[in-house]
């Protein structure tokens, strides 16, 4: 009978000896390329070189090594067919069980010193690897492919289980297949990434300069694996799913208690999540939304009294909102989030009590994140196509912009428009924000006029009785008339930042002028389609 092999060669090592020391004790020789014989010799386990088997030294600096019919017929040869296992005998060639192999680390390199040299990212192109383990992966029912090292403990458990003379017989068929489906994904993957960078390199020159803007390459995209299934979409006869993709080495975030998310829960956590990052080097700072948009948003000396004053902004629409904090939420701050009804809480940590006290709201989704985390790109779908663009995660400071009007504002005035200027850029468009004291007192989100969104946010501020002598407001975009500053004044806002770019800019300026207000032009704009 032919001894049977497990064949190993891996750049990521982690895991790796107990699942080898599992291999030998099942019985398989291990067939390991050189940097990883290496390895496992110098950790006392037993290996047989590539070249030694195949009789055929790895040649042109390491290009090839396992490209030999030795190898990918112990890979591929169909063990239900005894045409198949008697040719391999015949040849004197073992039958490989199992590949145990990952890819040279081309992603990793995309942030190394190499990237800027083409010539040096062909060198980190894996050729022996994806031909070995997508030999595996089409011939699953035998052979057992195993990229991932966090697969590994799976398969020792049922080595410890299989029969002598089938060392990997107790491998469910479903198993199989899953890391099978596993392997062609990350080699979608792995190509992509390939086929990005280069689209993007100049080999000529042997020059790389991203310069990160989106849409400069010529091939892009993710390939990607579902994460969690969603009951449905955004209404219930809409089916739906959290992907992620194959790359990614995990969630920025972790959910501690409350019902899973839904694919609404997933958007608003979104929102939360991006607005609340935003504050991550402020002052204790609390917002909270509302079908996407702030509705309460404040800073303070201490957190409790920042989620006291957001809710103050707008009283009734807090009710079932989502709540995001800058800090790590303690007791006292568990003890005013259960005093309403909220679907989400959403902070970098939570204390023990805090946990404690939240886990009395059996269904309220309570999520920990890591506020550093930023995504580069945004991809979103339309009919036929994707729409791909840098991610709107840079905020200028309002002390930068340019002061057009006669009044310069206060300091004072000056950190409240930071702090409106920031809110702003995560209300949908047109978007207008109010705030005063560090506290936003009204939103208007989404109108079809910019002087829409300005009433919608002063019928809010007066309906909840704010007093608005000496308060901000922020524009995500310009004014085309000069009609929102004039209402804004008569209201009381006594300063106002806004993108300048409109036709009628100096009748906005003029505006502000003889209304005594200070105005600030910045030249970013935060539209939120």
């Amino acid at each position: 009978m032919l001894k049977r092999a497990a064949l190993v060669s891996v750049s990521d090592r982690s895991g790796l000896e107990p699942l080898c020391r599992a291999l030998l004790s099942s019985g398989y020789q291990i067939l390991a390329t050189t940097g990883t014989a290496k390895i496992l010799n110098s950790a006392g386990i037993e290996t047989v070189s590539i070249e030694a088997y195949t009789g055929q030294n790895e040649i042109l600096d390491g290009r090839v090594k396992t490209l030999h019919p030795k190898i990918h017929a112990g890979l591929l040869a169909d063990r239900a067919n005894p045409q198949h296992m008697s040719e391999l005998e015949s040849g004197n060639i073992m039958p490989i069980d199992i590949a145990v192999v990952n890819l040279y680390p081309f992603s990793a390199s995309l942030s190394s010193e190499k990237a800027a040299s083409p010539r040096k990212m062909v060198e980190m192109i894996d050729i022996g690897g994806p031909t070995m383990i997508r030999a595996a992966a089409k011939n699953f029912s035998g052979v057992l492919p195993l990229i991932d090292p966090a697969d590994y403990e799976e398969i020792v458990g049922y080595l410890s289980q299989s029969a002598e003379r089938e060392p990997l017989s107790s491998v469910p068929i479903g198993v199989r297949q899953r890391l099978s489906v596993k392997v062609f994904a990350a080699l979608a993957q792995y190509n992509l990434e390939i086929a990005r960078y280069f689209s993007q390199a100049d080999a000529a020159e042997d020059k790389f300069q991203s310069s990160g803007t989106a849409g400069e390459s010529l091939i892009d995209g993710v390939v990607l694996r579902r994460a969690q299934p969603l009951r449905y979409g955004e209404n219930p006869h809409q089916k739906g799913g959290y992907y992620t993709s194959v790359s990614s080495t995990g969630p920025h975030w972790r959910q501690l208690q409350g019902k899973e998310l839904s694919y609404n829960n997933f958007l608003d956590f979104d929102a939360a999540f991006r607005l609340i990052r935003a504050f991550s080097q402020s002052d204790p700072t609390a917002v909270i939304l509302k079908h996407l948009n702030p509705c309460g948003a404040a800073t303070a000396d201490v957190l409790e009294e920042a989620l006291r004053r957001a809710k103050l902004g707008d009283p009734r629409s807090h009710f079932g909102g989502v709540l995001a904090f800058n800090r790590e939420v303690q007791g006292n701050v568990a003890e005013a989030i259960a005093e309403d009804f909220a679907e989400i809480v959403v902070a970098p940590a939570f204390a023990s009590d805090a946990r404690n006290i939240l886990a009395r709201k059996k269904n309220l989704r309570v999520i920990e994140t890591d506020l550093s985390f930023k995504e580069e790109l945004e991809v979103r779908s339309i009919q036929g196509g994707l729409l791909i663009q840098q991610s709107d995660s840079t905020i200028s400071p309002v002390r930068s912009g340019r002061v057009v009007s006669k009044r310069h504002p206060s300091d004072a005035e000056l950190n409240d428009l930071q702090f409106a200027w920031i809110v702003c850029a995560s209300v949908k468009s047109n978007a207008i924000t109010i705030a005063k004291g560090g506290m936003l007192l009204a939103s208007g989100a989404g109108q079809m006029s910019r002087i829409d969104s300005v009433e919608v946010a002063l019928h809010k501020c007066k309906v909840h009785h704010h007093d608005l002598a000496g308060a901000v407001a922020a524009s995500d975009a310009f004014f085309p008339f000069p009609d929102c500053i004039e209402e804004l004044a008569r209201a009381g806002v006594s300063c106002v930042v806004a993108p300048h770019g409109a036709k009628r800019d100096s009748e906005v300026v003029a505006a502000a002028d003889r209304l005594g207000i200070a105005l600030i032009f910045t030249d970013d704009r935060h539209f939120k389609h």
